[in-house]
């Protein structure tokens, strides 16, 4: 990758009469994406030694096409919130990309990336809303919810309501 595809890549998205350089920060605005899951990875802080699940997603449609958002979830950091939280964030991710976990899987983070494994290529919709962190305004806090396509069945019918009814048409109905 030379250069001039660097500089292309990472200034997608950002804005030097507004954006400051210093700012790491390189998540998705807050919004709702079509994504595709790239990968799955169970990481480690050196730093802190905190443990996470990982997920890689990518935007596949759209204007942020090709844009990542990693999404993390952290079990065991000593909140019950949070620890809360991420069982109920990956039982929904799990969920919408149609892989069942079973107990095994929960064991730990090793055991719930290779449980997620067959959900690599799975497309989904996720929504990013922030939310204010009073310890740090500068490093809101991100949620994120996994929603999954619209049943195709419905899909393949041009006449299909929502509902999954079928809409009749008359002859008097056609303007021509």
């Amino acid at each position: 990758m030379g250069l001039a595809d660097k500089a292309q890549e990472i200034l997608q998205g950002f804005d030097p009469k507004k954006d400051s350089p210093n700012n790491s920060n390189n998540n998705l605005p807050d919004g709702e994406y079509d994504m595709v899951l790239n990968s799955v990875s169970h990481k480690v802080s050196d730093r802190t030694g905190t443990e996470w699940v990982s997920l890689e997603c990518e935007v596949i449609a759209g204007e942020l096409a090709g844009r990542k958002e990693f999404v993390g979830m952290f079990f065991g950091t000593g909140s019950e919130f949070v620890t809360n939280k991420a069982i109920k964030s990956m039982a929904q991710a799990a969920s919408v990309f149609e892989v069942e976990l079973s107990n095994d899987d929960w064991e730990d983070e090793h055991s719930l990336v290779e449980g997620l494994q067959p959900a690599i290529g799975s497309q989904f919709l996720l929504k990013i809303v922030s939310s204010p962190n009073k310890k740090d305004p500068s490093n809101p806090y991100r949620n994120f919810d996994f929603i999954g396509y619209e049943d195709e069945e419905n899909n393949d019918d041009p006449f299909a309501t929502a509902g999954g009814q079928t809409i009749e048409i008359s002859d008097e109905d056609i303007p021509f």
